[in-house]
């Protein structure tokens, strides 16, 4: 349950100037975090009131998951979508950088097969995607220190990123969530701004949240979604307000929905 302080913040943030950007993490953050991330959904819920937000604001997800996977993962009219960490976008932004897709397929190749090579077992938790490659341990903890290993050297033009449970290695390109934000700020000239997360790769985006508000005096609130023992300190460092898992965080976005009058 949100304090009376949330709530006050969020009605707060509903009659600063607008426009107004809701800008949210998908794992996590709207779709509770699950074993298998291939069963991971976003309550109906939660997109009901994306929906409604999107009638009074500018509503965008930005989300390590591919752009296709994020849009069957969040099918709302209206919604944004900036996927594989920056990589990918539902809409052309110069900010968004290009990718050499057959190139990159090929180097993608080369690591899953070293990984496999290295650790045998590892290709039951491998995830390949648009543009990246992710090797999950959630379900097998102990292939953690195995996979750092042999990830440990990487073909050029590639980066590894960490995630909750998760190593995936993506090209290393001037791309991330923070860029991906600071894209959705310049496209819709926002004056405020709501940005949910819960990990590590969120960071940046907060960060680049925080950025717009000294240079620009953007009126922001930071909600950072708690996951317990996962949850990066630097998470809670920044955050305005943390909340308690996916439920919470459509709390806020129930409250911010009525405040706005939707």
């Amino acid at each position: 349950m949100l304090t009376i302080e949330t709530i006050e913040r969020i009605k707060a943030l509903a009659a600063a100037r607008g426009p107004l950007l809701v800008a949210s993490d998908l794992d996590g953050t709207l779709a509770p975090i699950v074993a298998n991330s291939a069963e991971a959904r976003v309550p109906p819920g939660t997109l009901a009131v994306l929906d409604r937000l999107a009638q009074r604001a500018k509503v965008a997800v930005i989300t390590g998951r591919d752009l296709n996977t994020a849009r069957r993962m969040v099918p709302v009219e209206g919604v944004d979508v900036v996927g594989s960490h920056g990589l990918e976008a539902s809409f052309d932004d110069p900010l968004i950088p290009g990718v050499n897709r057959a190139a990159l397929s090929s180097a993608l190749e080369q690591v899953e097969q070293q990984v496999i090579t290295a650790v045998p077992s590892s290709f039951l938790h491998i995830e390949r995607k648009a543009v990246s490659t992710a090797f999950h341990y959630r379900r097998a903890p102990d292939l953690e220190q195995s996979l750092r290993a042999a990830l440990a050297t990487l073909p050029p033009g590639l980066r590894l990123r960490e995630g909750r449970m998760v190593l995936e290695v993506l090209p290393d390109a001037n791309a991330g969530k923070g860029v991906a934000l600071g894209a959705l700020i310049a496209r819709y000239r926002a004056k405020s701004a709501l940005v949910m997360g819960d990990d590590l790769t969120d960071v940046a985006m907060f960060e680049a949240a925080l950025k717009a508000a000294q240079r620009d005096g953007l009126h922001l609130l930071l909600v950072g979604v708690s996951g317990g023992r996962e949850t990066p300190p630097r998470i809670l460092e920044l955050a305005d307000v943390v909340v308690d898992a996916p439920g919470e965080a459509l709390e806020v976005l129930e409250t911010l929905a009525r405040a706005l009058g939707v």
